[in-house]
């Protein structure tokens, strides 16, 4: 999290001590830069944060390195057992290394001053970790000996009671909400019971209660525990308070915010009961003029889909378009989660918006989309989602049909006619079958879909059969200005294993078999030997 670089300075005529520092092993976030002098040069000594003497020197020398020291060095003093004049001069050095000094001794003694340091910088690193988190806080955060001196505040704390940390620190509850005694013990806004109550309880506490500050009161919620020391005895209190003042007036400005609102809205706790709704969505929910606060919103939901028609069925609120239509019209129900003051989940919020426009447009799209422009009939696109959505089950049959000679009569009477020819059969087609399964392919070529109703192979070919005469039958009897003619091809599901795929190519096959029979007529697919 940190590096520290850690400057020693070594007053030395040998190499002893600077090998013994470069050979112990340095701590975590910590590195040593090594620089060594045979001479007594005390401007050396003022970027260290270690000194170590080891030359001749008297007490002008000591003195004159302490003088020029920065405040946090340390300052060893390398000297013999016998030299008496040392000792009084402790008032100067940090640490007395007695001679005769070996490398690991010295790799030792220099371990302890470094780990020393390295506690330091943890502790400040500590000290900064937890002036930032509380800092960063929005609610009130202090530190209490157990006389009831403040020890430690957070900046939010500064801000309500208008004081600086300085000012705080050391200094009671008179002082920093600027309440006198008398005054304070008045009211029901007495905070330092609920200190007394931690203190002798030993455990943590939430209150609630009433601060005055400057001409007005503020309610807090607060959250008080106790700091032990290491025998177990309370050394003071923490405390977190959050302001809660305004949310006495949140249900009033929340009935306002909805009653304003273009759409309807409702309010639910975290068990889905309604808390707030505004009168757009009284109108949409059932239940008259029964009070609809606190019951299921989940439940309302239900009771409308079974309200509403067949035609305007509630759909999932948790799928990708959770609409539900009532009264034609649609409206999409969007929830967001709602949160508290502290942030914290406190329910939902459900808005009822219209979407009725956007609903209708997409719905043209979609079906302009899968229908044919001329024709009106579903198109190929619709086909294959058709295929790709329905089941190919025994009794499954399909019927191609293809106007004969279309091209040349498209050629000999014109596109005009041509259009004219379609319709008129498309006509033909729609009047007989359900026009969801008959799908314009392209130019000429129709498909007619006759889904699986239980009944087996044979009997679904026998139907196929009697729709393709039917289909050509009246085709001879539509002519426009000339006669026209069709060439059908049928073909029925044999089995649970047979697929739409290959169902059309067989029906494609028997429709080239008709064609090549003299057209005007249908045949059936047959496997080829």
């Amino acid at each position: 999290m940190y590096h520290r670089r850690v400057h020693v300075c070594i007053y030395a005529d040998d190499l002893c001590i600077e090998n013994a520092v470069k050979g112990a092993a340095a701590l975590e976030n910590l590195e040593y830069v090594l620089g060594t002098s045979q001479t007594l040069d005390a401007s050396l000594a003022k970027q260290s944060s270690v000194i170590i003497l080891d030359l001749p020197h008297d007490e002008a020398a000591i003195r004159s390195i302490d003088d020029a020291r920065s405040e946090g060095s340390v300052f060893v003093v390398c000297a013999d057992s016998g030299d008496a004049g040392i000792g009084a001069m402790y008032r100067h050095y940090d640490e007395l290394w007695l001679r005769p000094l070996d490398e690991e001794k010295i790799a030792y003694l220099f371990g302890r001053i470094a780990a020393r340091i390295k506690m330091i910088e943890d502790a400040w690193l500590t000290d900064v970790w937890l002036e930032t988190l509380i800092d960063s806080l929005p609610d009130l955060i202090w530190f209490k000996d157990a006389r009831g001196a403040h020890l430690r505040v957070n900046d939010s704390f500064c801000d309500a009671v208008g004081k600086t940390k300085a000012d705080i620190r050391g200094r009671g509850h008179y002082y920093i909400w600027d309440i006198e005694p008398d005054e304070y013990a008045k009211g029901e806004y007495v905070c330092l019971e609920s200190e007394e109550i931690v203190l002798r309880e030993k455990k943590n506490c939430l209150f609630d209660e009433t601060v005055k500050i400057k001409d007005s009161f503020r309610k807090f919620k607060t959250y008080k525990s106790p700091v032990f020391d290491r025998d177990g005895c309370v050394l003071g209190t923490v405390g977190v308070a959050r302001d809660v003042t305004d949310l006495q007036n949140l249900q009033i400005e929340m009935n306002i915010l909805f009653e304003s609102l273009p759409f309807g809205v409702v309010a639910t706790d975290k068990n889905q009961r309604i808390t707030a709704m505004n009168g757009k969505a009284r109108e949409l929910l059932p239940g008259g003029d029964a009070p609809l606060l606190g019951q299921d919103f989940d439940a309302l939901l239900k009771a409308l889909a079974k309200r509403a028609s067949p035609q305007r069925s509630l759909i999932d609120r948790n799928g990708h378009e959770p609409l539900f239509l009532e009264r034609d019209k649609v409206f999409k129900l969007h929830n967001e989660n709602l949160r508290d003051v502290f942030s914290e989940f406190a329910g939902y919020i459900y808005l009822f918006l219209d979407v009725t426009e956007d609903h209708r447009r997409k719905k043209e799209l979609i079906i302009d989309a899968n229908t044919d422009y001329l024709t009106k009939l579903n198109n190929r696109r619709k086909l294959h989602d058709f295929l790709r959505n329905t089941p190919c089950t025994s009794g499954t049959s399909m019927l191609l049909a293809d106007i004969d000679d279309f091209k040349q009569m498209n050629d000999t009477y014109g596109h005009d006619e041509g259009d004219r020819i379609l319709v008129a059969f498309s006509e033909i087609l729609r009047a007989n079958f359900d026009p969801e399964n008959i799908f314009r392919l392209g130019g000429d070529e129709f498909a007619v879909i006759f889904p699986a109703t239980g009944q087996s192979a044979e009997t679904a070919l026998e139907c196929a059969r009697d729709a393709a005469q039917k289909i050509i039958a009246e085709t001879e009897g539509r002519a426009i200005h000339h006669a026209i003619s069709v060439s059908i091809g049928i073909a029925a599901a044999s089995d649970q294993e047979e697929d739409f795929g290959a169902l059309f190519k067989k029906a494609d096959v028997a429709l080239y078999d008709a064609k090549c029979s003299g057209k005007n007529t249908w045949c059936a697919w047959s496997a080829r030997p």
